[in-house]
């Protein structure tokens, strides 16, 4: 297992309960176990998209593994978190991963942040130019506003569920290389 997914699972165990808007835990109605099963099922099988492998994999577990670790990041640190350990290869898939899975409004939020903020998924470091640190990165972008969208959507549309439907249509998902 490689450093950065073993660095994936461990951030991923820290946020195993997912909170809502209101920082309350969820755990009902959320088909949590099965979300969490089929994450790490999809990380120890599938590669990271900075390896040339990920993309011999199948069309449908790609988008799925990029959405998840998406939401992942999104759980535990919001739309920052995402851009400081994904980086540019998610950063680019990610539209089309979302629409994919059945999640376009959220690519819409996702695009209209970038759009707003000028941020081009081609170099992820007109993001980084402007905040060098991820800390620092909080005083040009409204995270918040974006984080606090997903989560809405989030519960509304219990976006656990859709990855679980989603993985059931496509078992191709695990016809891996």
């Amino acid at each position: 297992m490689t450093v950065k997914r073993l660095m994936l699972v461990c951030v991923m165990i820290l946020c195993l309960v997912p909170v809502n808007v209101k920082g309350d835990a969820v755990m009902k109605d959320f088909h949590y176990e099965q979300y969490e099963e089929l994450y790490f099922k999809m990380i120890e099988r599938y590669p990271d998209p900075e390896n040339a492998a990920f993309f011999l994999y199948p069309a449908a577990g790609r988008a799925l593994f990029v959405v998840l670790i998406f939401d992942m990041e999104i759980q535990n640190g919001g739309l920052a978190q995402f851009f400081w350990n994904c980086g540019e290869s998610y950063a680019k898939l990610l539209p089309d991963a979302l629409r994919s899975t059945g999640l376009s409004d959220v690519a819409d939020l996702y695009e209209s942040f970038l759009r707003d903020n000028a941020i081009t998924l081609d170099i992820i470091a007109s993001f980084r130019e402007r905040a060098p640190g991820f800390v620092e990165s909080y005083e040009w972008y409204d995270y918040d506003t974006f984080d606090d969208a997903y989560m809405r959507i989030w519960e509304e549309t219990d976006i656990n569920q859709r990855f679980i439907d989603y993985s059931d249509h496509h078992p191709e998902i695990w016809d891996t290389p």
